[in-house]
């Protein structure tokens, strides 16, 4: 009981960045769609506990968040979504699992929105959040309460509006030239490709990862990672979605594509050009959603490449920001 408390209790974070050491979950436990994180959304049956409810979507709000308690539901949103245990695992099992895989979640969301992740020093990373308002006495809206299979964390005392919120929905949105432990990396911009008129590009160096560097050049930063010789940095030209995912009661709402615009927004603002996908080749929900967003594929992973890496293959797909419709080779002037 005293586990389960804490669990729905979010923690202070010191500059939006827990200070525990990171654990590593037993191997029992099947991540379904990750660590591409994108998952489809299945029809619900009216006996299904999670069949969706009847809920207004335009009470929901689609923005970014820097918060603790929203960040650690935005962490409860990944675990309830990208893992998936064995029948015979004991309910207190699959409990103290879950729960560490949130604070897992959460250390690593903070980390990366502050800069500090070393494999994301190059990457500039914001969280976008489908929040709903909890009612005015701090009660969850119908079929969105614990007792409807909402997680404890999966609820932000902290969110905007008060008395809090509860994250149905997340994304990450990773400007840099690569997605760190991807192997499919983005090809558009290319080095020497012009820069497509009308970028803004007044945030390039903006990240808090690039603010505690020295700048070393005129319109650039030290520490320039691969591809980074043409006419305008290209970490700051390519984005990267990852940890795409509703919960299961809020799917079928619209929030998934609602994520998506916003997320494209945010990299439009950022002076991203491409934006990049990865998917796993046979999660065909989530490619036909993408599909439909105007996503194109770019490139496959091989069976026999990814059986080397004791994993599914990818695929990775694309879309030019800013330019609806149009792939790089088009948009590029």
């Amino acid at each position: 009981a005293a586990a389960a408390a804490a669990a729905a209790s979010p923690r202070p974070l010191a500059a939006g960045v827990s200070s525990r050491r990171r654990q590593t979950p037993r191997p029992p436990v099947s991540r379904s769609r990750a660590p591409t994180r994108c998952v489809s959304t299945p029809e619900r049956s009216a006996k299904d506990p999670r069949a969706r409810v009847a809920l207004d979507p335009s009470v929901v709000a689609v923005r970014e968040t820097t918060t603790s308690g929203e960040l650690r539901a935005s962490a409860a949103a990944r675990a309830l979504s990208f893992y998936e245990y064995p029948p015979d695992r004991s309910e207190y099992s699959v409990r103290a699992h879950r729960n560490m895989r949130i604070d897992a979640e959460w250390d690593a969301i903070g980390e990366k929105i502050a800069g500090t992740d070393v494999a994301f020093k190059n990457c500039r990373v914001s969280c976008l959040v489908a929040a709903l308002p909890l009612l005015e006495d701090g009660a969850a809206p119908e079929g969105f309460g614990i007792d409807d299979g909402v997680h404890p964390a999966s609820v932000a005392r902290d969110g905007d509006p008060p008395p809090g919120t509860i994250v149905l929905g997340t994304l990450d949105v990773n400007q840099g030239v690569t997605l760190p432990a991807e192997e499919l990396a983005g090809k558009f911009p290319r080095d020497d490709d012009p820069v497509r008129p009308g970028t803004d590009t007044s945030q390039d160096g903006r990240g808090p990862g690039e603010e505690k560097k020295k700048k070393t050049q005129t319109g650039d930063t030290g520490d320039a990672g691969a591809g980074e010789t043409g006419v305008r940095a290209t970490r700051y030209r390519r984005a990267y979605l990852s940890n795409v995912c509703v919960l299961p009661q809020a799917r079928r709402l619209g929030l998934g594509k609602r994520l998506m615009r916003r997320a494209m927004e945010v990299a439009e603002g950022w002076g991203v050009e491409e934006m990049y996908v990865h998917v796993v080749s046979d999660n065909h929900g989530a490619k036909s959603f993408y599909k439909d967003f105007g996503f194109v594929v770019e490139s496959e992973e091989t069976a026999a490449f990814a059986a080397g890496l004791s994993r599914p293959p990818r695929i990775i797909l694309r879309k030019s920001v800013g330019v609806e419709g149009a792939s790089a080779e088009e948009a590029s002037p």
